[in-house]
Order: structure tokens, then C-alpha cells, then sequence
């Protein structure tokens, strides 16, 4: 590999080290205890030999807990650890979609539409591990192995092996993972048999590998049956299924498609994108007037101008649009889908790359699929790196290699700055209270180098104390809401079978709760007085507290909890 090939690499190198960068410096800023509880608690409780779906419930997919669960196993809790993990997958993320890119577009190109997710990676705007980055990061892997098995002479057991990982997605996030793998599966059917007969009977030579392509299918299909395999003998099947899909349905909500798709503005901008994008194709191959191209850059570069200029004009000038730096989605989207559509008859007659065609429906699924979950402004934090991909597949077709990437740097330029005021005032993570007073990090302990806004911090460390003083490690500990990672960090063991109280993870009513919580003799419960994600988790577990307040007696009392404790023998004479 000469200088020039490898250049491009080493500056996506350093793209994706500033991503890793990034991270480090967001884990100094703002911590998610809720958040953070239920991820690590949960693996807590797997790497300590409980079961999923079946020892104890929740409405996602275990891929990403599973994960944590063998970090525990191998290095024990440490918050360093989970942080180092987080930074890993942002280079790994950037690196990948750079790759990916490169199905597109040539490769400075593609190193400048990766500038941006130094700062839009997942974990550069949510700093601990969660499901919507895993399946992320899985998606882009399995898509660079399907891209290199298509193109390169493989073994059939390499190109199994690589089929073999289309699964991980769903077993991380289902709602996006399915999804792709429908589409893998419907791809890889087209390419490896029906596209061989296509071609043979217009007398086309096939291009790539189709016989790999058939063998990563196998493996799709193999990873399929061990993942099917390895959930029934574990938590069986029809746990699974409530769980992960019945229950998780209960989270879909109409109003965050509202939400996303219902404000008539995105729809003009998407508007605009696509005249810019077709005034570009029309013109490109002939001789015009010199102001159709420059009104064609003026449409395709303006909106992320303006969304620059709100970006950086929120809160002043009488300017409030809560996330101008998301509304880009939408427009994206639909420009996606018309360039797209635009060039299936070509695909249909001649495709040059499975990968490279299948693209455009591939981020709009996994972008879709996403947005389900809680709308564009908060579940897009993960698919950054779907956005630039579409982008990149819309400038795929623009002729002139020099104005093509003068456009996509621009684009990329200004999508950048515009995320410098989103990072920097935390927008994303606004839900657990930035201006409760100054931040707080701890200093000692497997929490260390954790920061939140305090008093959070400090009051979870006075509990801690006195729960080391004064409650038996052999006694049950319930935790309400549960807001904090507790149980990892004590080492004890959470009696109750459910990890959250949240509507959609519990099968209980505040009156079940208590009463399981007396079956299973519990004798200590804490609950928390100042919440960081207090209008998420007030509504959750309203009238809970006030029915532990009515059965239990208050045994310490602290600016941020209230312990409560009902004695065994209590517990005894009540049964």
C-alpha cells in the first residue's frame, strides 16, 4: 500500500481517535445514574448466574447486558472498565462506517462525511454502554463482512462465520435488529440465487462472489438456529417472545411518529434537498447556464447553513428550536429515498455492489426501525453513522468528482459545527438534571471517575455508607425506583424480579410490587427523595413509596433517601 492509499486510513484513524477522545472528556461532564443502574445491575445479575426472561424480567434484548455481564466476570464492576468499553466502540463505530463509506464514494471523501461523528458517535453524546450503540456498532461489522465476502474469494466457513454474526443485531436491540435482518436475508436470496439466473438469461457476466454470498447465507441462517437454541434451553422461548415483543410493543407510541414525521417544515426542507439533488443530475452531463449549478449547491448546502445558524442562535435572538441539528433527519431521509428509488432501474439491469445498492433501504430501515422507540430526538444518538451513510449514497450519483466533494465536505463541515452547541449543552442527556448545582466526581471506589450534577453523588455515597454500617449483607434490599447501580456496586443481590419500575418492564401494579416484596420476606427498602430523572420516574412509581411508607418503619433518613425497615419477626407475625 503506497502513501497515498494509505493516507486516507490514517486520517480516518485519527477521525476515529477523536471519537475515543471525545468520550473520555463526555465521562468528565455528566453521568446517567438511572441509566447506568439498569444496564450494570442488570449484568450484575446475570454474571451472577440468574437468567433473563426467566429468573427475572425486562422488555429488551439481552445482547448488550450479556456483554457486561462477562466484563464483570473477568475484570469485575469497575466503571473504568464499562468507560473504556464505550470508547472502544467509538472507534470501532467510526472506523467501520468509514469502511462502509467507501462503498460510495472515494476515500478523502469519505474521511470528511466521518468528521462529524467525532462529535455525533454514540457514546460522544450518552457516555455509558446501552443496546441502541451495540446494534449499531453490530449492523456496521455485519455489513463490512457481507461487503468483503461479496468481493473477495472467501471459504465457505469464513463466509459462514461472517453470516453467523446477521443475528447479533436482533439479540441486540429488536426492533432495529429484525428488521436488518429480514433485509439481509431478502439480499442475500437476491444476490446468491435469483440474481444468477437474472444475469444468465440477459447474458451478464455476475459481479463479485455469488457462491460467498450463498455460504454467508447458510450462516445467516445457521445464527438464526443457535440463536433460537441457545434462548430455549436458557430462558425457553415463550419468554422470550412476551418479553421482548409483546411487552416491548407496549412502549410504541404515536405520538413520537408524530413527532418525528408531522411537522410540515421537515418535509419542505426534504423538498428542497431533493430539487437541489435532481436540478445537480439534470444538468451535470450538459451544457446549461452556470446558475443552475450554483442555485443546485445553494439548495443542497442552505438547510444545513440555517440549521448551523439556529444551532448556535438557540436561546438568543428570540430564537427557541429546542433541536435544530436533528430536524436534518427527516429531509435526509426523503432524499435518500428518492435517489433510491431513482436508481433501481439501473440496479435491476447491472448491479456493481450488493452492499453499495442495498444501502439506501438498509439506513432507512435501521433509521425508521429506530425512531420507533422514542422519536428523532431521542433515539438517534445510536445511527449517527446511518445519516452520514445516506448522505454519502445521495452523492454517489453527482458526476465531478471535485464539486462532488466540495458538496460533501460542506455538508459534512457544517454538520459538524452545528453538533459542537448540541454536545456541548448536553442536549441528549437534558432528561437527568443539569442544573441541579456544580458537578460531582467520585474519587475512590469501583464507581470512580463517575460525574454527575449534585447533590447525586454525595447522597448515594451517605447511603452506601450507612448501609455498610448498619444492614446485614444477608438481608434483602429493595431499591425505589432503583436509580442508582446499588446492587453492583454493594455486591448484594436484588430479591424482586424485575430490574425497573417502568410500566413496560414491570408486570406488577404498586400494590403487587408490596406484595411480592412481602413474599419474598424483603425487611429493608430504600427510597429515593431527589431523583436525577425525576418527570421520567415520578409517574412511574407514583403511590409506590406512599405504600412502603404505610408498612414500613422509617429507620434513617437522609437528604436524598428514606430507609425503611420492617423487622423479621414482623414480617413473620403479619404472614
Amino acid at each position: 500500500m503506497g502513501w497515498r492509499q494509505a493516507a486516507p486510513w490514517l486520517a480516518a484513524w485519527l477521525v476515529a481517535g477523536g471519537a475515543g477522545v471525545v468520550h473520555q472528556w463526555q465521562t468528565t461532564r455528566i453521568g446517567a445514574l438511572g441509566d447506568y443502574a439498569y444496564i450494570m445491575d442488570t449484568a450484575w445479575r446475570i454474571a451472577q448466574g440468574e437468567v433473563m426472561y426467566r429468573d427475572f424480567v425486562l422488555p429488551h434484548s439481552p445482547l448488550t447486558f450479556h456483554v457486561q455481564a462477562t466484563l464483570i466476570k473477568l475484570f469485575g464492576f469497575s466503571y473504568q472498565v464499562t468507560a473504556w468499553y464505550c470508547t472502544v466502540v467509538n472507534v470501532l463505530y467510526v472506523l467501520l462506517t468509514y469502511r462502509l463509506i467507501r462503498v460510495l464514494v472515494s476515500a478523502w471523501l469519505a474521511v470528511g462525511l466521518c468528521l462529524p461523528l467525532v462529535w455525533l458517535a454514540p457514546h460522544s453524546i450518552y457516555p455509558h454502554p446501552f443496546y441502541d450503540p451495540d446494534a449499531a456498532l453490530l449492523i456496521l461489522l455485519n455489513l463490512n463482512l457481507l461487503h468483503w465476502v461479496v468481493m473477495r474469494p472467501v471459504s465457505p466457513a469464513v463466509a459462514m462465520l461472517c453470516g453467523a454474526t446477521t443475528v447479533l443485531p436482533a439479540l441486540a436491540k429488536q426492533n432495529v435488529g429484525y428488521p436488518y435482518l429480514g433485509l439481509v436475508l431478502v439480499g442475500v436470496a437476491w444476490w446468491g440465487w435469483w440474481q444468477k439466473r437474472w444475469n444468465e438469461a440477459a447474458g451478464v457476466e455476475p459481479v463479485g462472489n455469488p457462491g460467498g454470498v450463498r455460504w454467508f447465507g447458510v450462516g445467516v441462517v445457521g445464527g438464526i438456529v443457535g440463536a433460537v437454541t441457545w434462548l430455549g434451553m436458557t430462558c425457553g422461548l415463550e419468554n422470550y417472545w412476551f418479553w421482548v415483543f409483546v411487552s416491548a410493543s407496549g412502549r410504541l407510541n404515536l405520538v413520537t411518529i408524530q413527532e418525528t414525521y408531522g411537522d410540515w417544515s421537515v418535509w419542505s426542507v426534504g423538498a428542497v434537498l431533493i430539487l437541489g439533488w435532481w436540478l445537480w443530475l439534470r444538468y451535470q452531463k450538459r451544457t446549461g447556464p452556470s446558475w443552475v449549478m450554483t442555485v443546485s449547491w445553494a439548495l443542497l448546502l442552505g438547510p444545513f447553513v440555517v440549521v448551523l445558524a439556529l444551532s448556535f442562535l438557540v436561546g438568543h435572538l428570540f430564537v427557541w428550536f429546542d433541536y435544530p441539528l436533528l430536524s436534518l433527519w427527516v429531509p435526509v431521509m426523503m432524499l435518500t429515498l428518492v435517489a433510491g428509488l431513482w436508481q433501481l432501474p439501473s440496479v435491476a439491469r447491472r448491479a456493481t455492489s450488493m452492499v453499495g445498492e442495498s444501502l439506501p433501504w438498509i439506513g432507512l430501515t435501521v433509521v425508521f426501525f429506530s425512531f420507533l422507540s422514542q422519536g428523532h430526538a431521542r433515539s438517534s444518538y445510536g445511527i449517527w453513522a446511518f445519516f452520514v451513510v445516506m448522505v454519502a449514497y445521495a452523492l454517489r450519483p453527482l458526476v465531478g468528482e471535485r464539486r462532488q466533494a466540495l458538496v460533501g465536505w460542506g455538508m459534512a463541515s457544517l454538520l459538524m459545527l452545528s453538533a459542537l452547541p448540541y454536545i456541548q449543552r448536553n442536549v441528549r442527556m437534558r432528561y437527568v438534571g443539569l442544573v441541579e448545582g456544580p458537578r460531582q466526581t467520585v474519587s475512590v471506589g469501583p464507581l470512580r471517575g463517575f460525574t454527575a450534577f449534585s447533590p447525586q453523588l454525595s447522597n448515594f455515597g451517605e447511603l452506601l455508607g450507612f448501609v455498610a454500617n448498619y444492614i446485614p449483607e444477608d438481608e434483602p434490599v429493595v431499591c425505589v425506583p432503583h436509580e442508582d447501580p446499588f446492587y453492583v456496586v454493594t455486591g448484594r443481590r436484588d430479591p424482586l424480579p424485575i430490574t425497573v419500575f417502568d410500566r413496560t418492564a414491570s408486570p406488577f401494579s404498586p400494590e403487587e410490587v408490596l406484595k411480592e416484596v412481602e413474599r419474598r420476606r424483603v425487611t429493608w427498602v430504600i427510597v429515593k427523595r431527589r431523583l436525577q430523572m425525576d418527570w421520567i420516574l415520578a409517574r412511574e412509581i407514583k403511590g409506590l413509596r406512599e405504600l412502603f411508607m404505610g408498612r414500613y418503619q422509617v429507620a434513617a433518613q437522609f437528604d436524598g433517601y428514606v430507609v425503611l425497615h420492617r423487622p423479621a419477626r414482623e414480617e413473620t407475625s403479619a404472614r
